[in-house]
C-alpha cells in the first residue's frame, strides 16, 4: 500500500518531501536537471536541450496531468470515506487507475529521453553503465537475502511509518495488524531488480551499437507499457500473487480504520487536492 500510493504522490510532486505542490514546481526544474546529472556529464549543448525539455515537460504535467491526479485522489478519497467494507475488487481497480496515471505520467519523457541517450558518446555511455550499476548494487542491499525476517520487518515498518502518515496515530492493536499483513505479502523485490538489470544491459548494448532514436523510443515504450513482458512463468505467477495480496491487504486495512482517522485521510487528500487546483490555476491565469 505504501508503495501504491507514495508512487502517485512523487509523481504528483515531482519531488517527494515538498509541502506544497507550489513549492515542488518552483523546484521542479532544477530537481529533474539534477536527476539527469546523474547519469552522465554532459556537454552545454546537451544541458540546454535538458533544460528545454524539462521546462516543456514540468509545463504540460501541470497544464495536464494536475486535471487526472485530481480526479484520481477525490476518488480515493471517496473510496477511503466509504462506511460500507472495501472489498479487493475495487482495490484491484484502484491500482489500474494507478498504473494508468504512472504511465500516463512517464510517456512524454520517452521521446526526449530517447533522443539525449542516442546522442550520448563513448565516455558518457561508460559513465552511465556505471552509475545504473552502482543505483542497482545500492538496491540489492535492501534485498532479503539470508535475512528475510530482518527484509520483512523493514518492509513492516515502512509500511506503519506510511499508514502514520496518511491516517494518523495508530493503536497498538492496529499496528500488529499491519505489520503482519505487511510480512505476509510476497517478496518480490529480487524480481523487480533482476527485470531492471535485464533491461539495462539491453539499452547499454543498444546505445553501445549505435541504435537510433525510434529505436530507443520503441524500446522505452515496451519497458514502460508490458514491463511483464520478460518474466518467466514462475515470476509471473509471484507476481500475481503479489497483486492479488495487496488489494487483499488494503481491503483488510481498511477495514481497520476509525472514523477519527478517516478524517485524517480526507484532511490530508484534500490538501493535496487544494494545492493542484492552485498549480494548475497558477497556469491558466498566465495564458
Amino acid at each position: 500500500m505504501k508503495r501504491t500510493l507514495f508512487m502517485l504522490l512523487a509523481f504528483a510532486l515531482l519531488a517527494s518531501g515538498c509541502n506544497t505542490v507550489n513549492l515542488a514546481y518552483r523546484n521542479a526544474d532544477w530537481y529533474l536537471q539534477h536527476k539527469f546529472g546523474n547519469y552522465a556529464t554532459f556537454d552545454d549543448g546537451q544541458e540546454a536541450a535538458i533544460r528545454r525539455e524539462v521546462r516543456g515537460y514540468v509545463r504540460w504535467h501541470r497544464e495536464q496531468a494536475l486535471p487526472l491526479y485530481i480526479a484520481f485522489l477525490q476518488h480515493l478519497n471517496g473510496v477511503a470515506q466509504s462506511a460500507g467494507p472495501l472489498d479487493s475488487g475495487e482495490a484491484t481497480q484502484l491500482r489500474g487507475l494507478l498504473q494508468e496515471q504512472y504511465r500516463m505520467t512517464m510517456q512524454p519523457m520517452i521521446a526526449p529521453a530517447a533522443s539525449i541517450l542516442a546522442g550520448m558518446d563513448g565516455a558518457q555511455r561508460v559513465e552511465l553503465e556505471r552509475y545504473l550499476a552502482e543505483e542497482n548494487r545500492k538496491w540489492r542491499q535492501e534485498m532479503p537475502g539470508a535475512g528475510r525476517d530482518e527484509y520483512l520487518a523493514r518492509r513492516g515498518k515502512r509500511t506503519l511509518s506510511f499508514m502514520h502518515w496518511l491516517a494518523g496515530s495508530l493503536s497498538d492493536e492496529q499496528e500488529r495488524k499491519i505489520m503482519e499483513l505487511s510480512r505476509s505479502l510476497p517478496v518480490t523485490g529480487e524480481i523487480y531488480l533482476q527485470q531492471r538489470e535485464t533491461r539495462q544491459r539491453r539499452l547499454v548494448e543498444m546505445l553501445k551499437a549505435d541504435a537510433g532514436e525510434a529505436e530507443i523510443d520503441a524500446f522505452l515504450t515496451a519497458w514502460l507499457y508490458s514491463p511483464e513482458a520478460g518474466y518467466s512463468a514462475d515470476q509471473q505467477r509471484v507476481m500475481q500473487e503479489w497483486e492479488q495480496a495487496t488489494d487483499r491487504m488494503i481491503a483488510d486495512i481498511h477495514a481497520l480504520l476509525t472514523e477519527r482517522q478517516k478524517e485524517h485521510i480526507n484532511d490530508l487528500l484534500s490538501s493535496y487536492i487544494d494545492d493542484m487546483r492552485e498549480a494548475n490555476g497558477s497556469v491558466r491565469k498566465k495564458d
